[in-house]
């Protein structure tokens, strides 16, 4: 029971920080080559000057995005959980693991899209950081959380 325990925190904990923590880099870092991914007012642009913004624009942006992320956390742990609890389901049941991959990939992929999506409407996010979470979670649900065969069966 302490063995799925510490499997459920790690695979949530990684979840979020590649979900999450990879939406928070995208949004901070696409103003600086040119593009605003929130927001209904126009951005900097493609001026042709790199970075497109200053520091001090970059590091309040940081600071938004920030805040922005913490109100993903909660949804990010409850599709953590969804997506761990179908994965090792499936394992329990012996599926191959390439099924696993696929079928965590595919729910990891929509639930990261859907949950950035909903909590985006509060900044008015763009398409492609939304676009940008799903790859994350497809990413997180095909390579990351399924477990190789020895793991599965008390080896390594």
């Amino acid at each position: 029971m302490k063995r799925l325990l510490l499997d459920l925190l790690r695979s949530i904990g990684l979840y979020v920080l590649v979900v999450v923590g990879g939406s928070l880099c995208f949004l901070s870092l696409a103003p600086v080559f040119g593009y605003l991914p929130y927001s209904d007012r126009r951005g900097p642009g493609w001026i042709g000057k790199f970075p497109a913004i200053g520091w001090a624009d970059f590091w309040h942006g940081v600071g938004f995005m920030f805040g922005w992320a913490l109100l993903l956390v909660p949804y990010a742990i409850v599709a953590g959980l969804i997506v761990f609890a179908l994965a090792r389901l499936l394992e329990r049941f012996k599926v191959p693991r390439l099924v696993v991959a696929i079928v965590a990939a595919l729910l990891a992929g929509f639930v990261s899209g859907y949950i950035v999506l909903g909590i985006g409407w509060y900044i008015a996010i763009a398409g492609a950081p939304v676009y940008f979470a799903a790859v994350l979670g497809l990413i997180y649900g095909g390579c990351l959380l399924p477990r190789s065969r020895a793991v599965r069966e008390g080896g390594v």
